[in-house]
């Protein structure tokens, strides 16, 4: 009998046990799913990284043809500072603030950049070999650039499902910060690629009224919104 009552006993302990674990799981999930949260947080993540790592590489591109820019326009202070972020962005090991920054750099060399082009519609024999230097790849690099309007597009809906899927409001902040360089490359690039394929074609059409071989530059795809 002793050894029947204590097998009841073990059999009655493990059944709580087990429920016990059941509402577990529902009480977790209620509060946001946790399993489900690490796999939405770890397949947005790698996308994030991807985005990054591409962005950086075209930044990398820019900022050396806006290099070539500054020195054209007789700027070799700002032409050694862009050409040592581009360094810096061209190695990898960047922060989220150096990629901030670099964002930044980039967009207001354009415009500065933009501003002195239409201040001054002819250069000397000098400066015109050395925007021509700069013509291609500057073209290039922003046609590069270009092309990470598709992956940014995707990547702010997949961070945008991935938050909307989850319950709990403290795994929501966690998920934000671990997103945070992601969500800033998805407010401000668009309008970087804008400013940059602006530019561009300015560049372009100072560099046919100085009468500069635009051949290189000319077939080259500008798609930007």
């Amino acid at each position: 009998m002793k050894k029947l009552a204590i097998t009841l006993m073990l059999i009655s302990g493990i059944s709580i046990s087990i429920d016990l674990n059941a509402q577990f799981k529902d009480l977790k999930n209620l509060m946001g799913g946790e399993e489900k949260t690490e796999d939405s947080g770890g397949d947005i993540s790698s996308i994030q990284a991807t985005l990054i790592s591409d962005l950086t590489d075209a930044l990398s591109d820019v900022l050396s043809a806006q290099a070539l820019l500054a020195e054209a326009q007789g700027n070799q202070e700002l032409a050694s500072t862009l050409q040592n972020t581009a360094d810096k962005m061209a190695g990898g090991d960047v922060t989220n603030d150096d990629i901030k920054g670099a964002v930044q750099q980039t967009s207001e060399a354009a415009e500065l950049q933009q501003e002195e082009m239409n201040k001054k519609d002819m250069v000397d024999a000098e400066a015109k070999k050395l925007y021509a230097k700069a013509l291609v790849p500057y073209i290039k690099s922003v046609a590069k650039t270009t092309k990470l309007s598709g992956p940014i597009k995707d990547f702010m809906n997949e961070a945008q499902n991935s938050l909307k899927s989850i319950k709990n409001p403290m795994q929501i902040r966690k998920l934000k910060s671990s997103l945070d360089t992601g969500l800033f490359v998805g407010r401000n690039v668009p309008k970087l690629i804008v400013t940059l394929g602006k530019s561009s074609k300015d560049l372009l059409t100072f560099a046919k009224a100085n009468e500069m071989d635009t051949s290189g530059a000319d077939d080259i795809e500008l798609d930007f919104e």
